[in-house]
């Protein structure tokens, strides 16, 4: 049987404590969440509660609580660790506030995953002009060989598409 299936609303209003403990803890408000991770603060408010806006028990782990535990300093796996009635695991590399100019939902995503590639396309016409186009590859927590081989192939393509923006690129096309 999915496990998924088996998590009562009790099991997912204690993850909704969980979350609002560390939200907390982080010094964050559910408003203060809410912008770092690009949504309205409703989805917040659901989590922390343990039901979705409509009142019904959550029935899987949503993106927006795998983005919310990296928030807090989780890794994207606590949400369900919690839900099996285990403890969040630490990130290795926790958000922190305030250490960069980016809007947090820019910072929260550089942090999180894995760096695979970049590009930097110039898009300025003239010396004065620094004008660019920063392009960062990132894969998930755990990715596979096979997932990676595909998402490679992708990003080359892309990263072509990109190179032929009009401008000067800082990495080097491939032959």
């Amino acid at each position: 049987m999915d496990r998924e299936r088996e998590w009562t609303p009790a099991i997912w209003e204690q993850l909704g404590r969980s979350f609002a403990a560390a939200r907390e803890t982080a010094g964050l408000t559910q408003v203060q969440a809410a912008e770092a991770l690009g949504v309205t603060r409703t989805p917040i408010q659901a989590i922390e509660r343990g039901r979705q806006s409509n009142g019904q028990p959550f029935t899987k782990v949503t993106g927006t609580m795998r983005a919310y535990a990296r928030l807090v300093g989780w890794t994207e796996t606590s949400p369900a660790q919690i839900l099996n009635g285990q403890q969040p695991e630490p990130a290795i590399q926790p958000v922190s506030r305030g250490a960069s100019d980016l809007p947090p939902a820019v910072d929260r995503e550089l942090r999180s995953g894995k760096t695979l590639d970049h590009t930097v396309v110039h898009l300025g016409d003239g010396e004065d002009d620094d004008t660019r186009l920063i392009v960062v590859l990132k894969g998930a927590e755990g990715i596979s060989d096979e997932e990676l081989d595909k998402l490679w192939r992708q990003w080359k393509r892309t990263r072509r598409h990109l190179q032929a923006i009009p401008g000067e690129t800082d990495t080097p096309p491939e032959s």
